[in-house]
């Protein structure tokens, strides 16, 4: 059993939405998670307590959000020793007018050069649209980028658009490959009928043959 470290930073719920659904994921498969705001991460925290670390932002602005950003520059050492894992959310993904996942990956290459940060493994997560918990200028300059994507553009209400089962297939490829299993105890099995071992006469060693 180990320990998962879930570094995040959302800024209107579904990064930490998706934060959740990795953390039920990484439960499920027998190790312990502990999610941290990358905004507000605790000055004691034990990074030694952990066997992996996951980190997680939304697109905001055509880049990554600074809380994420500066924890990747912070403890660059630790996720070099540790197997580390980065998603990505975002709506670009969805785009039916260009290659949104070629576009986000830009993104993440863009993070990772300046960071120095190499991890084992880069999930890109399609987000979602809360018009309604948006300010109304927000929601004008959202509802135009959208329509410019081919995308869902009624305001009245709000739209997800995240994959659950490729977030927890994400989860589990990471753990099933970089963590080790959870030890389970079996019941002690019955022992087993003595066998009876039946003699045979030796047969006679056989001529060695030399080929030539």
């Amino acid at each position: 059993m180990a320990r998962v470290l879930i570094v995040y930073a959302s800024r209107n719920g579904q990064t930490g939405k998706v934060a959740r659904c990795i953390a039920a994921s990484i439960r499920e498969q027998g190790h312990v998670p502990e999610m941290v705001d990358a905004a507000d991460v605790p000055r004691n925290l034990d990074f030694r307590r952990f066997g992996a670390v996951i980190v997680g932002s939304p697109v905001i602005g055509g880049g990554y959000m600074r809380p994420v950003v500066r924890f990747v520059q912070k403890h660059r050492a630790l996720l070099a020793r540790l197997p580390s894992a980065f998603f990505s959310v975002g709506l670009a993904v969805l785009s039916r007018t260009s290659d949104g996942r070629a576009q986000t990956m830009r993104l993440v290459e863009k993070l990772l050069a300046r960071t120095g940060w190499r991890p084992e493994q880069v999930e890109l997560i399609a987000g979602a649209l809360p018009y309604t918990r948006y300010g109304p200028l927000t929601r004008w300059v959202m509802r135009r980028i959208v329509a410019k994507a081919g995308g869902d553009t009624d305001v009245t209400r709000d739209y997800e658009y995240t994959d659950w089962a490729a977030v927890d297939h994400f989860t589990t490829h990471f753990v099933s490959t970089y963590l080790p299993g959870p030890v389970t105890i079996l019941p002690r099995a019955k022992q087993p009928a003595p066998i009876e071992i039946v003699a045979f006469p030796r047969p006679s060693p056989l001529p060695t043959v030399h080929v030539r």
